[in-house]
């Protein structure tokens, strides 16, 4: 188990920069990145004891965090959509 704390250490130390800039290339913005980043961070530190380090843990972290963020959005997005769809009814039931 110690091992594995030792590589999550290690990981977050070498490879955080590199995932935060990855995500932020990507989506466009550094808030959704480092929140994606510390999601997958997280995930990480609960499944690596349990499923094994992965062989490329900076590629594991940058999708997981990837997937997090597009998880994110998509959340925002249909958030977003049925906000206005009750504005729309509301200002049609006032009329």
């Amino acid at each position: 188990m110690t091992d594995v704390h030792e590589v999550l250490a290690r990981v977050h130390r070498d490879e955080w920069s590199r995932v935060v800039a990855t995500l932020a290339r990507r989506f466009g913005d550094l808030d959704i990145a480092e929140e994606a980043a510390a999601e997958a961070y997280a995930v990480a530190v609960a499944r690596w004891p349990l499923d094994g380090v992965p062989p490329r843990q900076g590629a594991w972290l940058t999708t997981t965090a990837g997937n997090k963020a597009l998880d994110r959005l998509r959340r925002e997005g249909r958030r977003d959509d049925k906000h206005r769809q009750a504005l729309m009814i509301d200002r049609a039931s006032s009329e």
